[in-house]
């Protein structure tokens, strides 16, 4: 599916082949955005259905769930003048990944970016629309499965009669996880879930292009600030289900992230896809990644460094241009950056995306093939590293994996991990060429973040053969 926008962009700067993602154009360019992304089910816990149980002095006009999130959609109102109202549902959740999912608390969003409803639902009292739960106390979903719960409406007997009243909630559930390491793991599998499915790519990228202003941006991320009320705290919350309330070993802890569009890699030919056109001349291909910055600090002290990870993430262009599957480049790298308030300021609750530096740091990627990462960098400078062990390290497994599908050498059971290991060599044949002779070269000026993903998944798919050696 095909996103296609037009953005009219200023920025006094004379150089056209200076562009990134948020607009380096003259007066009046014009900046068309498209792209497709791949129909994938997002991991997460997820609402499957919800159903009237019944009411009472009240009428429940409609409702609906939001897909890949745990938000409920409802228009109510009450009945006669006289007395409270209430509306009940049955809502079933069903959780589609190896994690347990436990219920927290109710979230009021109430701003979401096109949403018109009212502000009014919030504490119970009489001109109030109040909402509760019997979720059992402690109870938590487990891996697979579906749970059942209700969820009752009441409406405060000073509310108008007869009056449509519209909500919409979402039923936060977090995940338990046994570190912060796990936690960083499982938000960044996550993160490129959102970005591989249809509606949450475009609900991320719509609420970015949102920001746009009309003469230049005046912002190209967005996060769930810790007490934001904004459309970008609403949507971050939404795209992630839960996913940013976790129990990191036994202790509740929300995680702040932002989430950045731009150009990481300097790679016009990956990422979203934009054409620019200023007056007669047109450029083209110029691609944005997005860069997911996460963090548990309470961001309370602006005197402070905070620990923030940063994982990039790009797409390589289909034959027709569009934008085909999300992956990360490189890894999670770690890091710290400058306490702010939220889009700027010198108040606290938010970081400095711009000011985020790595940390000095050994990263161990397999058994034969680790790297030293120096203080200091920007994450564009992270990604930009070349590395001759890096490129000696795949061109040994896909040297490996060549022997195996050449000699047609079966694994396991039989065809399921000579298929993988021929999907993990093809992945990457846009790194490599295969010369006359047979062996493999790795092209010139790759960088160690383009091939990390390739090592680790030619590393993993090469163990199904371990023991079978193909002959020479």
């Amino acid at each position: 599916m095909k996103v296609f926008k037009k953005l009219l962009i200023y920025v006094a700067l004379p150089f056209m082949f200076l562009f990134t993602c948020f607009g380096y154009a003259a007066l009046t360019d014009t900046l068309n955005i498209h792209g497709s992304v791949n129909i994938v089910v997002p991991s997460g816990l997820f609402i499957t259905e919800v159903k009237l149980k019944n009411t009472s002095n009240a009428t429940s006009n409609s409702v609906k769930f939001l897909s890949y999130s745990t938000t409920v959609d409802s228009s109510i109102r009450r009945g006669t003048s006289y007395g409270a109202g209430t509306v009940t549902y049955t809502v079933t959740v069903f959780n589609n990944t190896d994690l347990t999912y436990a219920y927290r608390k109710l979230y009021y969003q109430t701003s979401l970016s096109g949403y018109t409803g009212n502000d009014i639902i919030g504490t119970e009292n009489r001109n109030r629309i109040s909402i509760t739960t019997n979720f059992p106390d402690g109870q938590k979903v487990e891996p697979k499965e579906s749970l059942s719960f209700e969820v009752t409406y009441t409406l405060g007997r000073s509310l108008s009669a007869y009056t449509n009243y519209l909500t919409l909630v979402n039923y936060q559930f977090g995940i338990n996880v046994e570190s912060e390491t796990v936690a960083k793991n499982v938000l960044a599998d996550k993160f490129t879930n959102i970005l591989n499915s249809t509606e949450t790519y475009e609900k991320l990228y719509n609420r970015i292009d949102d920001k746009f202003s009309g003469a230049e941006w005046t912002s190209n991320y967005i996060g769930n600030v810790t007490d934001s009320t904004s459309d970008d705290s609403a949507t971050v919350n939404e795209l992630f289900a839960g996913f940013l309330q976790m129990t990191i070993d036994g202790t509740d802890t929300p995680i702040t992230v932002l989430i950045k569009h731009e150009n990481i890699d300097g790679n016009r030919n990956t990422g979203d896809d934009y054409t620019a056109v200023s007056g007669n001349q047109s450029f083209t291909g110029y691609g944005c990644e997005f860069t997911l910055y996460m963090t548990t600090s309470k961001l309370d002290n602006r005197n402070e460094r905070p620990p923030v990870y940063a994982a990039a993430y790009t797409c390589n262009r289909n034959a027709d241009g569009s934008c085909g599957e999300w992956y990360m480049i490189g890894e999670i790298y770690e890091g710290t950056a400058q306490i702010v308030g939220y889009e700027g300021g010198d108040y606290t609750g938010s970081f400095d995306t711009g000011t985020w530096r790595s940390y000095a740091n050994t990263y161990y990627v397999t058994d034969n093939y680790s790297y030293s990462l120096n203080a200091g960098l920007t994450i564009q400078q992270v990604v930009a590293i070349e590395d001759q062990a890096a490129v000696n390290e795949v061109q040994r497994l896909l040297t490996e994996t060549k022997k195996i599908l050449d000699e047609n050498i079966y694994a396991g059971t039989g065809m399921v991990e000579l298929e993988e290991i021929y999907f993990a060599y093809t992945s990457a044949s846009d790194l490599y060429t295969v010369n006359a002779d047979g062996s493999i070269t790795i092209k010139s000026d790759v960088t160690r973040a383009q091939l990390l993903p390739h090592i680790k998944k030619l590393d993993q798919v090469l163990s199904y053969f371990e023991g079978i050696l193909p002959t020479t």
